[in-house]
């Protein structure tokens, strides 16, 4: 496991972590943000799970930001990663079933016929407020880590099939200032650890010209 572009050492961040009453309000929600990411990746090794990188970055909001500083360090990720993208999504009627769907970034899902493949009602993207009270968290900071909030298994989990063809892929620790990551294998393994599973498919694509996603 390796550690790339922190900015100060790890014993670093817990001194200031410690005198959080000298800091401002956005300097203490900071240094909150990086122990729980910090601590996520402490508790992935307890588990036996490896990453093979963990980058430090600026908060991003979507995965062409994360593209962006995840080029300065081809040279230790090569070419053949996937940045994941996350869209939670419920049924409209009927059911009202909750589905986490992960993709390629590049891959623009086409909902209409995935609902058809599914056999579900019409899809549409949940509310900032259930998205909380499902995975305790917010958009631009979904991860697949996040399913471990998910006690109740409201959430059905989708994976693509293509993600397990590549030879890493990257999730956010539940903080979307740091990015891990980690084989396809591993990624199932962390899954196996929670007790969930997720169905593995060819998730349908529509043209990206035609489309608009909300990401979360």
């Amino acid at each position: 496991m390796s550690l790339v572009t922190l900015s100060i050492k790890t014993e670093d961040y817990w001194r200031l972590f410690n005198k959080m009453h000298l800091c401002t309000s956005n300097e203490q929600k900071k240094i909150k943000q990086i122990k729980i990411g910090q601590n996520f990746c402490q508790e992935l090794e307890a588990k036996g799970i490896s990453y093979s990188w963990c980058i430090k970055h600026p908060e991003v909001l979507g995965c062409n930001q994360s593209r962006k500083y995840y080029q300065r360090y081809q040279e230790y990720l090569g070419s053949d990663y996937s940045i994941c993208k996350h869209l939670v999504v419920h049924e409209r009627k009927g059911q009202k079933r909750v589905f986490l769907i992960i993709v390629d970034d590049e891959k623009s899902v086409d909902l209409k016929e995935l609902k058809e493949q599914i056999g579900c009602s019409k899809l549409e993207f949940v509310s900032n407020s259930e998205l909380d009270d499902l995975l305790h968290t917010v958009p631009g900071n979904v991860s697949l880590f996040h399913m471990k909030f998910d006690i109740e298994c409201k959430v059905n989990l989708i994976m693509d099939k293509e993600l397990l063809e590549k030879s890493l892929v990257a999730f956010h620790p539940l903080y979307n200032g740091m990015s891990l990551f980690l084989t396809p294998d591993n990624a199932l393994k962390y899954l196996n650890a929670i007790h969930r599973v997720a169905t593995i498919m060819d998730i349908p694509s529509k043209n990206k010209e035609y489309v608009l996603e909300k990401v979360m």
